[in-house]
């Protein structure tokens, strides 16, 4: 112990010695900065990560008097990329921090603002990820074009197209994609081309999808890189899979794997083969599947890929069933269930009990068949319960988010309220010193005057303050509970509907109705929860890309080409609508919103006309008219008309509904000054 100690003690004074001499030179020549930054630069790439954070740390501890603000920003951004290859996320997320405040506007930044956000994103904080994302984003906007820049905007498009965030995804994907093509960079531009075709093929643009992808595809044999074209042939023939259309399906999974068979070293050629099989099975080419099938799970045997060859068995077993082939079927199901055995996935599982059900149903073992149709409805269930479990999870996430950020928002603009009063009472603070000093005691009547004055209009502004916030509070507490109710009802009997409506396919007579009314259910399960979605945020994230004018358009121009609602509205909208301020721009919105669902649900109209005037320049009005069927017996109810009140009081104005002989007529009106800034 006496020798550890002793060790220990002629260690620190070593060092003691060294620090001692550093001090003594004070700071380090610039010269010697250099050679000591590419000497960390080249241990960190060597992977000698502990050498190169002594050196970092270095330069910074006996440079800090030479170094800038720039230099210290990405030297601490270097430490924290060599925590971050080491999973050290504690010591990451400081050093990038730091980065951070050394210099909080340059690319060093931005970078590690990005890097923050995949730290964030493997903690499972999705806030602060969007938050560092944003704040990258944002940054790099205000700096010169570069690689970086445009590889940021494209990870960025990944990320948010992963989180469901298409159409943000599609404005960063489509700036990295004319970035790309501006620096000439083939590779990188034929990687964000897949990307934007496969986010436009989820949002359902599949010919915008096609002509993106195919766009990759010539990138890649222009590049000559045979490994990613075949990927590509593959991902444009998923695409037509998916439309159906099977025919080019076929053309471009073999272009894939004969494309791949040119390569010495193959990747993933089992998976196409798969696919190819598959759509052999689909169009009743038995034969063909059967025999592709067991090329795929020869090629996923020499990848060792389990779950794969399970899969492939399953399919090879269904194959044989169609063809009659009812030995081999049996081998197949055997083979499939050794290496099920292995693997926990229970959509596996689920395709074996339902072929071992056909396979038995096919020989007439009734019974058996049962059993594993028994089986499979119970695995069924519980992968249902599951899915239901993490939809329910997943947009109670979306509906407290979007909680927080319009809390965040209303304390920002209350902060901003009371900086400017405090702005304000420190100015005439100021201008009651200068009267003291001149009128003596003759002021200070005056002043006690004030106050007094000041004081009663002080406690009638807090109390019409106070009684705003109270119905602003009300409103959003009826709002609050209209929206679990909505959300009870189309997540809870919604869905307890469509799970009714699988489990009486099997045994219906017309299966293809019962699935087209599925798919409808879906859809307006889906416009349900996108109208929650506009309630809680109308303009969102739409406001900082275009104008509200810009956006008004937009939406009007989707509603009547998706709802088949004619619309009819008076050029050009006023331009003080762009002017408001974001809260007046964002419950204006709102009410559109309202006032179109409105249209759409229940009036069963087929035209709609708006017009506007601005009546002594003082006050903004607006008139919608439809030609549907008005309402009954002069009751107006409901959610959306309780908004569009709420929406029209808190602009200051007055909002008219009335029946008119061809339909409905809505009047709103709001004063212009209080709602500018």
């Amino acid at each position: 112990m006496r020798k550890v100690f002793f060790t220990y003690w002629i260690m620190l004074y070593f060092i003691l010695i060294s620090c001692s001499n550093l001090y003594a030179k004070e700071i380090l020549p610039n010269n010697k900065i250099e050679k000591l930054l590419k000497s960390a630069d080249s241990l960190s790439n060597s992977k000698n990560y502990i050498k190169a954070i002594y050196i970092y740390n270095e330069v910074l501890s006996f440079a800090s008097k030479k170094l800038k603000s720039s230099d210290a920003s990405y030297i601490y951004k270097k430490i924290a990329l060599i925590y971050y290859k080491q999973k050290q996320y504690r010591n990451s997320k400081i050093h990038f921090k730091k980065s951070i405040l050394r210099y909080s506007t340059s690319k060093n930044a931005a970078d590690s603002y990005f890097n923050l956000g995949l730290i964030y994103r493997k903690e499972k904080e999705k806030d602060s990820l969007f938050w560092a994302l944003n704040n990258s984003l944002n940054i790099y906007k205000n700096l010169d074009d570069s690689l970086d820049k445009f590889s940021t905007y494209s990870k960025a498009g990944i990320l948010f197209k992963q989180a469901g965030h298409f159409n943000t995804a599609i404005t960063y994907l489509l700036l990295a994609y004319d970035g790309f093509s501006k620096q000439k960079n083939q590779s990188k531009k034929a990687s964000v081309c897949y990307t934007i075709g496969e986010t436009q093929r989820l949002l359902g643009n599949l010919e915008i999808a096609r002509k993106y992808l195919i766009e990759s595809l010539n990138i890649r044999k222009q590049l000559s890189d045979t490994l990613k074209t075949s990927y590509a042939y593959n991902n444009l023939a998923n695409l037509y899979k998916s439309e159906k259309n099977y025919k080019s399906a076929i053309v471009n999974y073999r272009d894939a794997i004969k494309t791949q068979n040119g390569l010495k070293k193959k990747k993933e050629i089992g998976k196409m083969l798969n696919n190819l099989a598959t759509v052999y099975f689909l169009t009743n080419k038995y034969e063909l599947a059967l025999k592709t099938y067991k090329e795929a799970l020869k090629e996923k045997k020499l990848e060792q890929d389990t779950l794969s060859i399970a899969y492939s068995f399953n399919e090879l077993a269904l194959s044989a069933i169609r063809s009659k082939s009812y030995k081999k079927a049996k081998s197949y199901l055997d083979s499939s269930k050794l290496y099920l055995s292995t693997i926990s996935k229970k959509e596996v599982w689920l395709r074996y009990y339902e072929i071992q059900s056909e396979y038995h149903k096919s020989r007439y073992g009734y019974k058996v068949a049962f059993e594993f149709k028994e089986k499979q409805y119970q695995l069924y269930k519980e992968l249902f319960d599951e899915k239901q479990s993490k939809t329910i999870q997943a947009l109670q996430e979306k509906f407290e988010n979007q909680l927080k950020l319009q809390e965040i928002s209303e304390l920002q603009t209350k902060n901003e309220q009371k900086k400017s009063i405090i702005t304000i009472q420190n100015q005439t603070l100021k201008n009651k010193n200068l009267l003291l000093l001149l009128f003596g005691s003759l002021i200070l009547i005056f002043i006690g005057i004030y106050f007094f004055i000041e004081q009663k209009q002080k406690e009638k502004l807090q109390k019409l303050e106070n009684k705003k916030l109270e119905e602003i509070l009300k409103s959003q507490e009826l709002v609050k509970n209209h929206i679990s109710k909505d959300l009870h009802d189309i997540i809870t009997t919604s869905y307890d509907g469509i799970r009714l409506k699988i489990l009486a396919l099997e045994k219906a007579k017309n299966p293809k109705e019962i699935r087209k009314t599925i798919i409808n259910d879906i859809k307006t399960i889906n416009h349900e929860i996108r109208l929650i979605s506009h309630r809680l945020s109308p303009l969102g994230n739409k406001i900082k890309d275009a104008s509200l004018n810009d956006v008004i358009i937009s939406q009007l121009s989707e509603f009547q080409h998706y709802r088949q609602i004619f619309v009819a509205v008076q050029l050009p909208l006023p331009e003080v609508l762009n002017q408001m301020i974001l809260e007046a721009q964002t419950n204006f919105y709102g009410i559109l919103l309202e006032i179109l669902n409105n249209i759409e649900k229940h009036s069963k109209a087929t035209e709609v006309q708006i017009k506007h005037r601005i009546k002594d320049n003082k006050t903004l009005l607006f008139e919608f008219y439809d030609n549907g069927i008005g309402f009954k017996n002069g009751q107006v109810k409901g959610i959306g008309l309780m908004n569009i009140k709420q929406r029209t009081k808190l602009l200051g104005g007055d909002f008219i509904i009335k029946e008119t002989e061809n339909g409905t007529s809505i009047n709103i009106n709001f004063p212009i000054k209080q709602n500018l800034p």
